[in-house]
């Protein structure tokens, strides 16, 4: 089996394992933001999940895209303020019923960021899965010329109602067309940003490693060409 990256989830027999699992303690600037959890394989998902037997538990699965295009010899990568949390982040959003991975890193995209991408493969260069607390609306009531926003009050306010256990998948895409500045209500703000510009910018941890991932292949890439 190759080696897989922190964050990555194994197989064996092929079936999805869970274990070695490692809670992250957020930087003190950011200690009330999302338990990190690294995954680097067992069998028994139990291990991770026991500590939540006491909370209201809900499962979810989202994907995302570290979308990158070339200028003047460098590579930028696109990312955005969340309006939610006001932190800097990749695209990434719900897998909705009917839907593979892939699409949902497309679509969110687009719909965050006004970005289209082109994705290298169909398959993610990186997946993560971490613990957070939020208090979610029970109605999910729309906002005028807005979708709404499943959650009432994140955890950096004090939602703490619920705990998630959550899977996100990040694809790999290119810039097709759009511009950020297109964004829509999700995000405060959104742009391209050298990798070291945007490397700092991201908030969470599994997120940048995303990022890495991406230039490595990047830099493979362009070295067998």
């Amino acid at each position: 089996m190759p080696e897989r990256p922190n964050g990555m989830v194994s197989k064996t027999n092929g079936e999805e394992t869970l274990a070695q699992v490692q809670i992250l303690s957020p930087p003190q600037s950011s200690c009330s933001l999302m338990d990190r959890v690294l995954v680097s394989g067992t069998k028994d998902a139990s291990s991770i999940l026991a500590r939540s037997t006491m909370d209201k538990l809900k499962r979810e699965f989202s994907a995302g895209c570290v979308v990158f295009k070339k200028d003047k010899g460098q590579f930028l990568f696109l990312i955005g303020k969340h309006s939610g949390y006001h932190k800097w982040v990749l695209p990434k959003g719900l897998i909705e019923q009917g839907e593979k991975g892939w699409q949902t890193a497309v679509r969110e995209t687009k719909e965050e960021m006004g970005v289209e991408a082109q994705l290298l493969s169909l398959k993610p260069i990186y997946k993560e899965q971490y613990f957070f607390y939020a208090t979610f609306k029970d109605k999910q009531e729309k906002e005028k010329d807005k979708p709404a926003r499943r959650v009432q009050i994140y955890q950096e306010q004090g939602g703490k109602k619920t705990r998630v256990f959550k899977t996100v998948s990040f694809y790999l895409g290119e810039y097709k067309s759009g511009d950020p500045k297109g964004h829509d209500w999700e995000m405060e703000q959104a742009g391209w940003f050298n990798f070291k510009k945007a490397f700092e910018k991201l908030e969470f941890k599994g997120e940048k490693q995303a990022l890495q991932k991406a230039k490595d292949l990047l830099k493979e890439q362009a070295e067998r060409n």
